[in-house]
C-alpha cells in the first residue's frame, strides 16, 4: 500500500536576537538535539510508527527523502530556519559536508512502540543506486542534485 503522507517544510516561528534563539516549540513526545558529523556516506532509515520534526539550530546539513520512487534533497542551514516533518515510513538520511558539524532538533512525534529496525539502515533500491551515489558525492561548490529535485522552500539564502 503506497503511502499517502508527504513531507511539510515548515517556516519556523521564532526569534533570533543573535545572542539567542527562541522557537515556538512543536507538540511532541519527546525532544533530542543532536550533532550530526561532517559524513560523506550517509545511510537510508526509516522509522515505522515515529514523525521526525527537524531543524537545524548551527551549521547546515542535506536532508534526503526518499518519497515516490524518488530522491529529494532538502538544504537546511542555520541561517533559513525551517521545520521538517518526515511522516512514518518515508526513508531518509542526513549528509554534512564541509567540515563542521551541524547540530539538529528532533520533535519527535510516537504512533506506537519504538521498532529497533528504525535505527539499521535501510538498503537503496537497486534503480536508484546511482542516483543515491552521486548524492554522496556532491560537493559543496556543486550543489546541483544530480537528477533529484531540491525543495523550491528549503536552503533558501
Amino acid at each position: 500500500m503506497a503511502n499517502q503522507q508527504s513531507i511539510e517544510i515548515i517556516q519556523c516561528a521564532c526569534l533570533d536576537t543573535g545572542i539567542a534563539f527562541f522557537s515556538d516549540p512543536l507538540i511532541s513526545h519527546e525532544t533530542l538535539v543532536a550533532d550530526v558529523t561532517p559524513n560523506r556516506l550517509a545511510e537510508l532509515f526509516c522509522h515505522r510508527h515515529q514523525t521526525d520534526q527537524l531543524t537545524v539550530l548551527s551549521g547546515r546539513l542535506d536532508l534526503v527523502i526518499l518519497q515516490n520512487r524518488q530522491f529529494q534533497l532538502i538544504r537546511m542551514k542555520q541561517k533559513d530556519r525551517t521545520w521538517v516533518r518526515i511522516p512514518p515510513r518515508i526513508p531518509h538520511a542526513a549528509i554534512v559536508r564541509g567540515d563542521q558539524a551541524a547540530t539538529v532538533v528532533n520533535a519527535v512525534l510516537r504512533h506506537g512502540p519504538v521498532d529497533p529496525r528504525d535505527y539499521q539502515p535501510r538498503p537503496i533500491p537497486r534503480a536508484l543506486i546511482p542516483q543515491w551515489q552521486a548524492l554522496q558525492s556532491l560537493d559543496a561548490a556543486n550543489r546541483s542534485c544530480a537528477g533529484a529535485p531540491v525543495h523550491p522552500t528549503a536552503g533558501r539564502g
